[in-house]
């Protein structure tokens, strides 16, 4: 559901109306990001800029906007940098047979390599620079997290919001479990997973689901906090991450088991919703807490 493009730091350096135009295309809001490729990429943006646009200020006001790119427009990638003795280029397409990116779009495609999208002719009518940011999906617990998947492995903390989550019921842990390895895998530490769900139950009985389950289930490494809200004020689902997210019409409990309904609308969230949401999950008082 969100595309994951290398982009090289040349492309954005010939002039600053060049850079706002490919930095404008990309967030998880629009299902496109830049993967964060090599781990110093801000720095070779900068640096061709420079050597392009030196004493100009059109340098400047790259550097001003590249300073300010975001974690959702510039994702961690967590991938290798590759042999930096190569040209980006190479170092992009080794990457790319280990580890496949969406595509990658550079100043030229020597090989005609199908996946590699050349700068200068790139528009949105080009399938593989196509997005968006709304998927039916099969209401599987691999549906519903990896619509996020990309996100997850990014993350320092990611908020599960549904109020009626019950660990307790595999609809549930199903999803849960496949949540945990992705953070587990993403070589982050003091990961933070939330759960926010309904007060709707008596405080023991949640208490004993959560503990029943989430001891077992919790990756070394990662906190597991839950939250409860008053169910009035509960109705949509989301999966938020500090790098972005994403709303589940339906539920974060799959249908794995044929007892409701097969399939679910999800949307990625624009930067301005994004912010509202997270916002209304965040300063509460932890309920429960497992480290």
């Amino acid at each position: 559901m969100i595309k994951e493009f290398a982009l090289e730091p040349d492309v954005l350096a010939t002039s600053f109306r060049d850079f706002s135009y490919f930095i404008e295309k990309f967030g998880v809001g629009q299902g496109r990001v830049i993967s964060r490729f090599p781990k110093h990429w801000k720095r070779l943006v900068y640096e061709a800029a420079q050597a392009s646009l030196r004493g100009t200020k059109e340098l400047n006001r790259i550097e001003v906007r590249l300073r300010n790119i975001t974690d959702d427009v510039l994702i961690a990638s967590k991938r290798p940098n590759g042999d930096g003795a190569q040209p980006w280029l190479t170092r992009a397409m080794s990457e790319h047979g280990r580890q496949p990116f969406d595509a990658i779009i550079a100043h030229e495609n020597p090989t005609a390599h199908a996946e590699v999208l050349v700068a200068a002719e790139l528009d949105d009518s080009d399938l593989r620079f196509q997005t968006t940011g709304q998927r039916h999906i099969t209401r599987t617990a691999a549906e519903i997290v990896g619509c996020v998947e990309l996100l997850l492995g990014a993350s320092k903390t990611v908020k599960l919001i549904d109020p009626h989550f019950d660990p307790n019921k595999s609809r549930w842990r199903r999803m849960l479990g496949r949540v945990l390895t992705a953070l587990a895998s993403n070589g982050q530490t003091g990961v933070v997973l939330e759960i926010h769900r309904a007060n709707n139950a008596l405080p023991g009985n949640l208490k004993h689901y959560f503990d029943s389950n989430i001891p077992g289930m919790r990756p070394a490494g990662i906190t597991v906090q839950v939250f409860l809200h008053p169910e009035t004020a509960m109705h949509n689902r989301f999966i938020l991450t500090n790098v972005g997210g994403a709303s589940y019409h339906t539920g974060l409990d799959d249908n794995e088991d044929g007892n409701s309904t097969p399939t679910d609308l999800v949307s990625l969230l624009a930067p301005a919703i994004f912010a509202t949401e997270w916002a209304n999950y965040s300063s509460q008082s932890v309920f429960l807490a497992y480290s």
